[in-house]
C-alpha cells in the first residue's frame, strides 16, 4: 500500500537540513530516508525533488514516498467469510480472530484464516498489500489481532513491541488456583523434544516472563488476567501448567477434565499501541465471546464488564 507523508515547516525548524528535519520532526530512520532517496519523487520539498541537505524555509512542504504500493498479497486466495474490525486507520487494523481459525495458512489447501479473511477485504477496497500481522494467536484462542498495512507501520510497531510499548492483555480460566494470587512466573520454553508440537520449561530454553492476576475464584477454578513479556509459542498455556494451574479446556497442557467450552479458555482481551505515525495512544478491546461467557456462568466466575 502507499504511504507518503507530509509536513509544513514551522518558525523554529527553519534553516534546518531536511534530512535533520526527517529524522527530528517525522521521526524517520536512516533506512526509510536511503530508501526514499532512490525513488522517483521520493522526497520533495514544495512539490520539487530535492537532497537531504537541502536547508528548509519557514512554510516549505516537506513531502516523502515511504511506499510506492508495488508490494501486493495477491498470490494469498482470499476469503469472504466474516471479518470482525474493532478499529482501522490508514496504517494499522485491529481485528477480532473468532476461535476456531488459524491465523496464517499452514498450507495450500488452508484459504479461510484470518489473513485470507482480511486480504479478501482490503481488496474489496483496493487497499492491496502485504499482509502484516503482528503477535499470531493460537487456533482455538480468540481476541484482539493487530496487522498492519505498510511496512513503515510495521517497523514503527516493531520498535513498541521491543519496548513493551505495544501489550496485550488476556483473559484465562485455569484449572487450580493460582499462588499467590498475583505474580511473574519466569520459566524459559523450548520445544518438547518427544513431541514437536508442545513447549516445555527448561533451562536450555528461551527467556519467557509471564504476568497474571486473579481476578475470581470458584471452588477449583479461576478467572486470570494475563500480561506478556515475551512472546513465545504456548507461553500463557505452558506456565501456568508449570504453575499447577493449567488452562480450562486446554487439550495439550491440561488435566482432560471434560469442559463446557469446547476450546483453551484464553481470549486476547485488550491491545495498546501507539498509532505508528501519529503516536496516539490507542487501546482497543475485544468483547468477551459467547462461548467463553457462558463457561465463566457455568463455573460461577461471571464478573461485570467481563
Amino acid at each position: 500500500m502507499k504511504k507518503k507523508l507530509t509536513a509544513i515547516v514551522s518558525s523554529k525548524d527553519s534553516n534546518l537540513k531536511l534530512e535533520t528535519f526527517l529524522k527530528t520532526r517525522l521521526r524517520l530512520t536512516k533506512n526509510e530516508i536511503s530508501r526514499a532517496k532512490f525513488r522517483e519523487n521520493g522526497i520533495c520539498v514544495n512539490k520539487e525533488r530535492q537532497k537531504t541537505n537541502t536547508l528548509l524555509k519557514t512554510g516549505d512542504l516537506v513531502e516523502i514516498l515511504l511506499e510506492t504500493g508495488q508490494e501486493t498479497s495477491k498470490k494469498l486466495p482470499g476469503s469472504g467469510s466474516d471479518l470482525s474490525i474493532l478499529y482501522e486507520d490508514s496504517d494499522v487494523i485491529v481485528l477480532n480472530k473468532p476461535a476456531g481459525i488459524s491465523v496464517h495458512p499452514a498450507g495450500k489447501n488452508d484459504t479461510d484464516t484470518l489473513a485470507n479473511r482480511l486480504a479478501y477485504y482490503l481488496r474489496s477496497k483496493n487497499e492491496d498489500s502485504v499482509i502484516r500481522i503482528f503477535g499470531r494467536l493460537d487456533q482455538d484462542t480468540s481476541g484482539v489481532v493487530l496487522a498492519v498495512k505498510n511496512r513503515s507501520a510495521a517497523t514503527r510497531l516493531e520498535r513498541q513491541r521491543e519496548t513493551h510499548i505495544l501489550s496485550k492483555n488476556y483473559l484465562a480460566v485455569t484449572e487450580g488456583i493460582p499462588a499467590p494470587p498475583a505474580g511473574k512466573i519466569t520459566a524459559p520454553l523450548a520445544p518438547d523434544p518427544a513431541n514437536r508440537k508442545q513447549m516445555i520449561v527448561t533451562p536450555e530454553g528461551k527467556p519467557a516472563v509471564t504476568h497474571y492476576e486473579t481476578l475470581a475464584v470458584k471452588e477449583n477454578h479461576a478467572l486470570v488476567r494475563l500480561h506478556l513479556e515475551t512472546g513465545r509459542t504456548h507461553q500463557i498455556r505452558v506456565h501456568m501448567a508449570s504453575a499447577g494451574c493449567p488452562l480450562y479446556g486446554d487439550p495439550l497442557y491440561g488435566d482432560n477434565a471434560i469442559p463446557t467450552i469446547n476450546r483453551t479458555a484464553l481470549h486476547a482481551q485488550t491491545i495498546r499501541f501507539l498509532q505508528p505515525f501519529t503516536e496516539e495512544e490507542t487501546e482497543i478491546k475485544a468483547p468477551v465471546p459467547e462461548d467463553f461467557r457462558l463457561a465463566l456462568q457455568s463455573l460461577g466466575l461471571s464478573r461485570p464488564g467481563e
